[in-house]
């Protein structure tokens, strides 16, 4: 195994990057810093410095320092690229802040381009495989499927569904709940959030959805648990409420009874059969 890294050399027409390249064969996962007395040249000044929190462009920096960051592989050697990173002393944040680099991912070890490459294989394989197979830490790949998934529900934008589920999971150990609202006819999970399954975690996602979006909702489809319902009933009046089956049978077994109005719910509520 190989880990290929790019330097900057001074030529007659400029500076220009150049491959080296330092073996890691003792250490797959392992970095090895190349040797030459060349390998810190620095680089081009730049004009402006964007501030990497507001963006305000600044003729100056506080200090600079080289970054070697994560790329693409080429077949079998893994590709890292120095690059300088500036911090500057912002005039509207008031603070010292790293410049914004737009080639690089949210985590600054990484490009953008192999972060979505992360991204993409964390959706056919485990988050373990996918550190297993590139060397990298669980964690790591956890954070950068995180930062695809983000993308691509921002690409995605918010749903207009007429059809929802809802229920909820539980997560650690003990009676710790997130709600799951699901778009049924189109087959995929659209929101999961909250801090428990109560009516005000229920309406956080109604208030995501927007009232227009709400107005929408045709139907929705849960278990028997009164939040849920009310918040439902709140801010999406006009959809019929459906109990799932399993639930109604269970409640019937536990408490007999003959009529809707016994479950303490409105008669417009439809039951599945």
């Amino acid at each position: 195994m190989f880990d290929a890294y790019f330097i900057q050399v001074q030529t007659s027409s400029g500076r220009i990057l150049v491959p080296g390249f330092s073996t890691t064969s003792e250490s797959p996962g392992g970095l090895r810093r190349p040797q030459g007395a060349g390998h810190h040249i620095g680089s081009p000044l730049k004009k402006k410095t964007a501030c990497g929190a507001c963006g305000l462009a600044h003729s100056g920096w506080y200090d600079r320092s080289t970054r070697r960051v994560r790329d693409l592989s080429c077949a079998d050697t893994r590709v890292y690229l120095e690059v300088e990173v500036r911090r500057v002393r912002c005039r509207s944040c008031g603070k010292v802040k790293r410049e914004r680099l737009d080639f690089l991912a949210d985590n600054p070890l990484y490009t953008k381009r192999f972060a979505y490459y992360v991204g993409r294989r964390c959706r056919g394989a485990t988050v373990q495989d996918v550190a297993r197979e590139l060397h990298l830490d669980w964690h790591a790949v956890k954070e950068l499927d995180k930062q695809y998934m983000t993308a691509q529900l921002a690409r995605a934008g918010t749903p207009g569904p007429r059809a929802i589920g809802i229920d909820e999971i539980t997560i650690r150990k003990g009676h710790t709940y997130r709600i799951v609202v699901s778009d049924l006819i189109r087959g995929r999970p659209i929101w999961f959030g909250g801090q428990d399954r109560s009516e005000a975690s229920m309406a956080q996602f109604y208030d995501w959805l927007g009232p227009k979006k709400s107005q929408g909702i045709r139907l929705a489809v849960m278990d028997m648990w009164k939040p849920f319902r009310t918040a439902t009933n709140k801010k999406a009046p006009q959809a019929a409420i459906l109990f799932d089956k399993f639930h109604v049978m269970r409640h019937l077994g536990e408490q007999p009874c003959s009529r809707s109005s016994d479950f303490g719910v409105p008669r417009r509520i439809i039951f599945q059969h």
